[in-house]
């Protein structure tokens, strides 16, 4: 339906008031009218068209006076009024998106919940269902604009990847993963693309870039180099950043979205956890320029002990310090910046193996970007050590931290600036929080 096609039921009575306008007679309420303009004040002169615009009144031309087609004009005015209307319809019908990085307002809050996707308009709000049906549905991620939702459906031992709108209406699924494999997805910044990780049962791992257009996904060729993880370059997404593992060990790539112009950064990370967490926990600066990532401290003795840290390296592979924990028993990694780029959210914890450390947990703590000082913790203690996995997220407007613990299932909303947090009774997974564009 157009706008024009809303005003389809006045058409005949449209009709009808020209008809009667136009007749050569004189109306029932003219005596009313007169009553009413008789109580009335002159309107101000500027609001007279004709002092707006270029026209001669002070010269008759009688050469040129004929009688004015009333009935056509009236015609034309409303027709003019509808383009008019139709007009303001549209433009006030466009749907404002927010830009794909920096704040953003609130928008739905996606989260699991006994086996399905749900939504709510707030912390405190009432959930509704957003996808159920046969199998578990898990994994729902908004697009950078708010305007689709990414999500998967694990059902008969298989994982099937959805692309929706936001209301989760016409689902296409872009992947299917048999039994045994796994999947690493994330959205392009125009919200048009998604890079997808897909692996195979085999353990032969794949990139590939689905499109919200409906064109097949089109593979991108890593020659040996096998991707473990995923994310587009900020602003623009001009490069995708892979990490992943080759013959030399693993490493950070860059390429274009294309598949041209694969480059290693050239840090050949070594940790004592294998190429699943090596470098691990890559993030992208704000301005596009450096990224952050999980980095291992390497003992005097050469071994691959278990300290965490987070570091930073520019395109050209130059390696930036940046300050970590004033105690070296406490690991720090897994950077998220927040939406306005100031400030940097990472995960704190003490290993359960480390004598020194007597009691073993978790934790959240912010750090500026600049890296010019320590960060400061936030948020509840998780016992448990490198077990809590602490998988966290920023809301748009940046004036909110949500977590969630993977040993005790536990989602807690958390203020970065008092570190007062309370805990979310109505999910045991990270939820997900839709941008929106700010008022």
């Amino acid at each position: 339906m157009t706008a024009f096609d809303r005003f389809d039921p006045f058409e005949r009575r449209i009709t009808e008031a020209i008809d009667e306008i136009a007749a050569p007679r004189l109306p029932d309420y003219l005596n009313d009218i007169l009553q009413q303009t008789a109580r009335t004040t002159q309107r101000p002169r500027w609001t007279f068209l004709e002092r707006w615009l270029p026209v001669d009144t002070t010269l008759a031309r009688p050469g040129l006076a004929r009688r004015f087609p009333v009935r056509q004009l009236l015609i034309l005015a409303l027709v003019g009024l509808l383009a008019v209307a139709a007009g303001a319809y549209i433009v006030g019908s466009q749907h404002k998106v927010p830009a794909p990085f920096g704040p953003a307002g609130n928008g739905l809050i996606a989260y699991e919940s006994n086996s399905d996707l749900y939504v709510r308009d707030s912390l405190t709000g009432t959930g509704r269902l957003l996808v159920g049906g046969n199998g578990d549905q898990i994994g729902a991620y908004f697009s950078p604009d708010g305007s689709r939702i990414s999500y998967a459906t694990n059902f008969n031992g298989e994982f099937h990847i959805f692309i929706a709108n936001a209301d989760a209406t016409a689902p296409r699924e872009v992947a299917t993963i048999s039994t045994g494999g796994d999947a690493f997805s994330t959205w392009s910044p125009d919200s048009r693309q998604l890079a997808l990780i897909t692996v195979e049962s085999s353990g032969r791992r794949r990139l590939s870039i689905a499109s919200v257009d409906g064109t097949p996904n089109r593979p991108i060729d890593l020659g040996t180099v096998a991707p473990w993880d995923v994310s587009w370059s900020r602003p623009d997404g001009g490069l995708l950043l892979v990490r992943g593992e080759d013959l030399g060990g693993t490493d950070l790539f860059t390429l274009r979205p294309d598949g041209t112009g694969l480059r290693a950064l050239g840090l050949l990370g070594r940790s004592a956890f294998g190429p699943q967490y090596t470098l691990s926990g890559a993030a992208w600066s704000p301005d596009g320029k450096s990224i952050t990532y999980n980095s291992v401290e390497i003992a005097r003795d050469g071994s691959l002990v278990t300290h965490f840290r987070v570091g930073r390296v520019t395109l050209d592979g130059t390696q930036i310090a940046l300050p970590g924990p004033a105690d070296p028993r406490v690991q720090e990694a897994w950077p998220i910046y927040s939406p306005d780029g100031k400030w940097i959210l990472v995960h704190r914890w003490t290993w359960k193996s480390d004598a020194a450390a007597t009691k073993p947990e978790g934790w959240l703590a912010i750090m500026p970007a600049d890296g010019s000082a320590l960060a400061h913790d936030i948020g509840p203690r998780i016992a448990g050590g490198e077990d809590t996995g602490l998988a966290k997220t920023w809301s748009p407007d940046g004036t909110r931290v949500l977590a969630q613990a993977g040993n005790t299932e536990q989602v807690f909303s958390i203020d970065p600036v008092t570190g007062a947090f309370e805990e979310l009774p109505w999910t045991n997974q990270l939820p997900d929080w839709q941008r929106i564009a700010l008022p």
